[in-house]
């Protein structure tokens, strides 16, 4: 039986997307690129397009997410300039309050048709957030039901005429949100801890976990899936990260990564590393995903479980990932995001259906 999959983009409105490498390919962290990745996505049957939010880049020579478009801004603009495709964006709790987050997605949502999907962050970079302000003395745990109150209040604002809302962290006496949205935006989430993946599935819609070369991620994948039969919710999806490393040959495509990792910023990563260590009351707890920009056990430059290999053999390679770990849908990032994202959805994904696996991008 074939497994159908949605498959998106984590775009580029970062400065070098995600390759911590001097030698990484020039991606300016506009929104111009943007816009020109976003458009060739959905030209190539891409489902949707996700992007990051980011307050502060890393402090390295690199400059590594030193230049950035906010998520928010970027998925209205984004969604005027898209017919089809989804446009999915992302919201720190501890920076938006939930009926302002409430109100700003519902328009959203009226500007894209309905295409709009909010992605919820807790946030566990210290120094990230700490010079604006954002920072919060809630441990790793804490932050998460400060997040599922969140969620609660924003579909309240969602569903109902009038909110009256009293709980620990937020309330509201007779808050009106109209226009409210026609259909529901789609709620994401990347908590893959015990408390954060508990929190995915209760509260929303998606969970992207880490996928890709490493049998850790299958198992913590089938585990997320397990969780949600049950906790009553086998409508609750995984989604993949997979960050794909693609050449012409196998043997190119590891030269490539070779040469991203000879220029490796590890000053930057330093600097990153230093924001995590810096959340004393829950850097113990971080998940795989919140520390996988940080690199992996083999490579510093790219996220762990990196796939590497040819164009015309990767096909074979996703697909056996997607069902060993029952995967509902992937996310990918390459590091060149116009011509690696080309080839793939032009030769390598429309034959995942050769493998049992199918979606819907097809190429040119």
């Amino acid at each position: 039986m074939t497994r159908k999959i949605e498959a998106g983009v984590f775009i580029p409105t970062v400065r070098s997307g995600w390759i911590h490498s001097r030698n990484a390919p020039h991606t300016p962290g506009s929104y111009k690129h943007a816009l020109e990745v976003t458009r060739l996505a959905e030209f190539l049957g891409f489902d949707f397009v996700l992007s990051p939010q980011n307050w502060r880049g890393a402090q390295g020579p690199h400059r590594y997410w030193g230049d950035t478009v906010d998520s928010i801004a970027a998925a209205g603009a984004l969604s005027q300039a898209t017919d089809r495709i989804k446009i999915w964006c992302t919201a720190h709790v501890s920076v938006h309050k939930p009926a302002a987050i409430a109100k700003i997605v519902a328009s959203l949502s009226e500007i894209s048709e309905g295409r709009i999907g909010l992605n919820v962050v807790t946030g566990g970079n210290y120094t990230q957030l700490q010079p604006l302000g954002f920072w919060d003395t809630l441990d790793h745990d804490e932050r998460y039901d400060m997040a599922e109150e969140w969620v609660q209040v924003i579909r309240k604002y969602w569903a109902e005429d009038c909110v009256t809302h009293k709980g620990p962290y937020f309330e509201a006496d007779g808050g009106i949100l109209s226009p409210r949205p026609a259909v529901r935006p789609t709620i994401i989430n990347a908590g893959a801890s015990p408390r954060g993946l508990r929190f995915a599935i209760e509260n929303c819609d998606v969970a992207f976990m880490m996928a890709g070369d490493d049998p850790r991620f299958v198992d913590s994948a089938r585990a997320a899936k397990d969780m949600a039969r049950k906790l009553n919710r086998p409508d609750f999806k995984v989604y993949g990260l997979m960050t794909i490393i693609p050449g012409e040959t196998g043997d190119e495509a590891q030269a490539l990564l070779d040469h991203y990792e000879a220029g490796v910023d590890l000053e930057g990563l330093a600097d990153l590393a230093r924001g995590y260590e810096q959340n004393t009351k829950g850097f113990d707890k971080l998940s795989s995903s919140s520390l996988s920009p940080l690199g992996g056990p083999k490579y510093k430059s790219v996220m762990p479980g990196a796939l590497v290999g040819a164009y015309d053999t990767l096909a074979e390679t996703i697909a056996e990932r997607v069902e060993a770990a029952e995967l509902d849908g992937i996310l990918i990032i390459v590091p060149d995001y116009i011509s690696h994202l080309n080839q793939l959805g032009t030769r390598t994904l429309p034959r995942l259906a050769d493998f049992g696996v199918a979606c819907n991008v097809r190429g040119r």
